[in-house]
């Protein structure tokens, strides 16, 4: 879990999504409140796919699933690098999902940053040119954009370690898994009321 997670969301987790949505304006992402689901702090759409000028393409619904602010607020963050690496659309498999962490083929007992709307699982990426990237079947073949997109993000410390099918070949063999990396940390804090 993230640091000073807790369920029911603390003050501190509370004041954090205030903060978030004034990042999201501040960084010119279109933006609206959703319905919080599982263990989401603070539930928002993408209406428009757009984020930092990278259009993000849902691949098996039709339209992007809701996220955590912090979520958007770290590809928003993001975004400049990526697309100076090429990225001009990131197409998505998965935000959102209640379900527990899953490493080396063997699930856990621990609900999975999906859970809590932080964790996106990517499928391919399209580059200036228009060229997609999939990573089930180009990242084994060392495709330069899906290595430095890898580089970029683990280089951000944006984003937890991005897990691929190098480092979990077994239950990420096929997409990217982006973690944010909210702290909600605070010694004094107490559950919201």
């Amino acid at each position: 879990m993230p640091r000073g997670w807790t369920w029911p969301p603390s003050r501190t987790m509370e004041a954090s999504a205030k903060a978030c949505e004034a990042q999201l304006d501040a960084l010119g992402v279109a933006w609206q409140s959703a319905k919080r689901e599982g263990h989401i702090v603070d539930a928002v759409l993408v209406p428009e796919g757009q984020i930092g000028g990278i259009t993000y393409v849902a691949e098996y619904a039709k339209t992007l699933p809701v996220m955590d602010c912090q979520l958007v607020v770290a590809l928003a963050t993001l975004a400049p690098r990526l697309y100076d690496a090429g990225v001009r659309e990131v197409h998505v498999g998965s935000t959102y999902r209640w379900s527990k962490v899953r490493v080396g083929g063997k699930t856990k007992d621990v609900l999975s940053r999906h859970a809590l709307g932080l964790a996106m699982d990517v499928v391919s990426f399209v580059d200036d040119n228009g060229r997609e990237a999939i990573v089930a079947k180009d990242y084994k073949d060392g495709d330069e954009l899906l290595l430095s997109i890898e580089r970029t993000v683990n280089d951000s410390s944006i984003f937890r370690t991005v897990l691929t099918p190098k480092n979990d070949p077994k239950s990420h063999h096929d997409h990217f898994h982006l973690e944010a990396n909210p702290d909600y940390s605070d010694l004094d804090d107490k559950p919201a009321s």
